[in-house]
């Protein structure tokens, strides 16, 4: 728990000033996106690994699998298009704030890198914070429901400190959707789901605008 708590915030704080500093220096960057999202993916993967095993010794009880019904899926897709419209009206901004522009896809090589890593990001994010920390934190807080997913969703937004200060307080919203959707789906299913396809989606629909340049197609 100390690992997410503490280190993963303290991980993307220091990337996002060291992206910053770069910034300054050199301008719009041109960062190797590919060693980027290996990075990524061994670092969840890993985490998640100490999650499942603390699953295990701390008996928690997590269910991957989702209870499908006209309420859940309908929940999963208003959550969607509201997630998605946030990201339309933050694109709009003719230079968009955050790192977020050097860490999307530019090329089709890249994308295929892009999409595993979503995929890894999308299981192992709501595996550790919607399933493992949050059970935790309730657990540690008396069994308090709200207070608890508020904590881990604030864990969360720190730990996306990496696209800048204002991406964490947008995050934490979408943290706490997230757990109401496993709530409402009794598993986690639901909103890795929702979490790949918001992030899918987020490239397709506004890559090249948040990207400020024309991606090449090779």
């Amino acid at each position: 728990m100390l690992i997410i708590v503490a280190g993963l915030p303290l991980l993307a704080a220091i990337s996002y000033r060291n992206i910053k500093t770069l910034e300054k220096e050199e301008g719009d960057l041109q960062l190797a996106k590919a060693p980027i999202y290996l990075q990524s993916m061994l670092m969840q993967g890993g985490i998640c690994l100490l999650a499942y095993y603390t699953g295990i010794k701390e008996a928690l009880s997590i269910s991957l699998r989702s209870e499908w019904n006209l309420l859940s899926i309908f929940s999963g897709l208003i959550f969607l298009g509201i997630a998605l419209g946030f990201a339309y009206l933050g694109q709009r901004k003719k230079k968009p704030e955050g790192t977020l522009r050097y860490l999307l896809p530019e090329t089709n090589r890249d994308r295929i890198l892009w999409i595993l890593a979503v995929i890894v990001a999308a299981f192992c994010e709501e595996y550790i914070y919607r399933g493992v920390l949050f059970q935790l934190l309730s657990l540690q807080i008396g069994g308090n429901f709200w207070a608890a997913i508020i904590l881990s969703a604030i864990v969360f937004g720190f730990g996306h400190g990496t696209q800048g200060e204002k991406a964490i307080l947008q995050i934490i919203p979408f943290a706490i959707g997230f757990h109401v959707l496993a709530v409402m789906s009794h598993g986690l299913m639901l909103p890795m789901i929702v979490h790949f396809l918001y992030n899918i989606s987020v490239d397709l629909l506004f890559g090249k605008q948040i990207t400020g340049q024309k991606q090449d197609p090779q």
